[in-house]
């Protein structure tokens, strides 16, 4: 594990499950623009997720960070209104130039993220979660099987009796029952492959458990929560996942160090309309269609 600053974080030339989350397949050139491999990488611009997201994680996990009576406080808080609706008016963006290395907040995010965090807090359950953690811990390594620079950023990380767990929290805007689903419907597979690995190239054991605390941030709904369990087995999965899909990202960045203008090029081909009944139509129109002469 490594200290540093959340700025030399994500200034680290390698390859993380933030990076991963614009991977596609069909669009590999998206995932190379925001790649710190990259001489050329684009910058992603603080937006207000970002701002709330790491506004919520620094008061749960590391309070006195957000503390502003206290030195080393990372954020500023403005009070808003008119002409701060987001962080793209001319106004926000000014504040957040006259604050250089601190996060800027409105009265009204810090006041909904501070609820929601004191809210998650007040379960006894997720407290014991919680407690006794490592947190913010940023992992660096290089891949066994590609030698590509990798890191990741675990929110908490602890040892029990069964193992080492680790703990990642979220908030969102779905239902549940949609996260329900699956890991892969909010992208969270990448989270878990790479903290998989992250945490078995540091300790050369694997993780027995993965706990996703999720928190709705819809306003009134703070105190809708659920912890989502991810097993070994589970870990093992996506851990494969992102082996694979390194395996790619190699192939083709070793062309790009050859000159090969194509390297992040799509492979195109031919496919097929997915349709209802095996046709090209939806189950939508099919529908419709019936309904013709009716």
């Amino acid at each position: 594990m490594t200290q540093m600053t959340d700025k030399e974080y994500f200034a680290a030339a390698a390859i993380s499950k933030s990076q991963l989350h614009s991977w596609d397949n069909d669009n590999p050139m998206a995932f190379w623009r925001g790649c710190k491999l990259n001489p050329h990488c684009e910058e992603t611009e603080e937006n207000d997720a970002i701002a709330n997201g790491k506004l919520r994680h620094t008061l749960l996990l590391e309070p006195e960070k957000a503390d502003m009576e206290k030195l080393g406080c990372e954020f500023v808080v403005i009070e808003g209104g008119r002409g701060f609706s987001s962080r793209s008016t001319q106004a926000f963006q000014k504040v957040i130039a006259d604050n250089p290395g601190l996060t800027v907040v409105t009265q009204e995010e810090y006041n909904t993220a501070k609820l929601q965090t004191d809210t998650l807090k007040s379960y006894q359950f997720i407290s014991d979660i919680l407690a006794g953690g490592s947190v913010e811990q940023p992992f660096f390594w290089n891949d066994e099987a590609t030698g590509l620079p990798l890191k990741a950023k675990l929110d908490l990380l602890k040892r029990l009796a069964d193992g080492i767990l680790i703990v990642e929290y979220k908030t969102t805007g779905k239902e549940m029952g949609q996260i329900e689903r699956g890991i892969d419907i909010m992208g969270w597979h990448w989270d878990a492959g790479m903290q998989y690995k992250a945490v078995k190239a540091k300790y050369g054991e694997e993780p027995f458990q993965m706990v996703f605390i999720v928190q709705s941030q819809k306003e009134g709904c703070e105190n809708l929560i659920r912890p989502f369990v991810v097993d070994t087995g589970a870990l093992q999965f996506c851990a494969k996942y992102v082996d694979d899909t390194l395996a790619e990202i190699n192939r083709r960045y070793e062309l790009w160090k050859q000159g090969d203008p194509a390297a992040w090029k799509t492979n195109v081909q031919f496919a097929n309309f997915l349709g209802y009944g095996e046709t090209p139509f939806s189950f939508k129109f099919d529908k419709e269609l019936s309904k013709i002469g009716d």
